[in-house]
């Protein structure tokens, strides 16, 4: 098992509820969450649940030299691993809950995000800070930007309905497990 799987197996096994994944998402899933993100005239990109790095990476390929990332990682043995094996000037490694977006958004200059690509386990989290969470990106989240949230069921889609009024569901095949892909955007 290579180092990254191992410190990604670690926090599962410590935290299931909170990491809610025993293994870290395919190519193919993080081709579709992306692919659909136009990154260009993007300032500030979030990322929810960076776990081991996998959509970090990507998201870093995609987006501009001026561009900040700021990628959420409650788990603090991840956000180490992330903040070790990936050296770039844009990326902000949070150890923090995405509740908190606001305060880090402040922090590095920015009032709103453009986008917000999360892999956070909503349906596993407690409800309160789940539903905390949506909001706070919502609110958070320019006209016209794209929260892209993947889920292993379809638990959440009334949650994120809710919230957005433009909600989409693709679902990718190619995962362990399969996977929802919710594509929304504030109106």
């Amino acid at each position: 098992m290579k180092n990254k799987n191992k410190t990604f197996f670690k926090a599962f096994i410590e935290n299931p509820l909170r990491t809610g994944a025993i293994v870290e998402s395919s190519p193919f899933l993080t081709e579709k969450m992306l692919k659909d993100i136009d990154f260009k005239n993007h300032r500030c990109v979030v990322e929810f649940g960076g776990g081991a790095g996998t959509f970090t990476k990507q998201i870093l390929k995609r987006i501009g030299q001026n561009t900040i990332l700021l990628c959420f990682e409650i788990e603090p043995d991840l956000a180490k691993h992330i903040s070790a094996n990936i050296q770039d000037n844009r990326l902000k490694v949070i150890c923090d809950s995405a509740e908190n977006i606001d305060i880090y958004l402040k922090k590095y200059g920015f009032e709103k995000a453009d986008c917000i690509i999360s892999g956070l386990p909503l349906a596993s989290l407690p409800k309160e800070t789940s539903q905390t969470i949506l909001n706070q990106a919502y609110e958070y989240l320019h006209t016209g930007g794209q929260y892209i949230q993947f889920q292993y069921s379809l638990t959440s889609l009334k949650r994120l309905k809710y919230v957005f009024s433009t909600v989409s569901v693709t679902f990718v095949f190619l995962n362990l497990p399969p996977a929802f892909i919710y594509s929304c955007t504030k109106f």
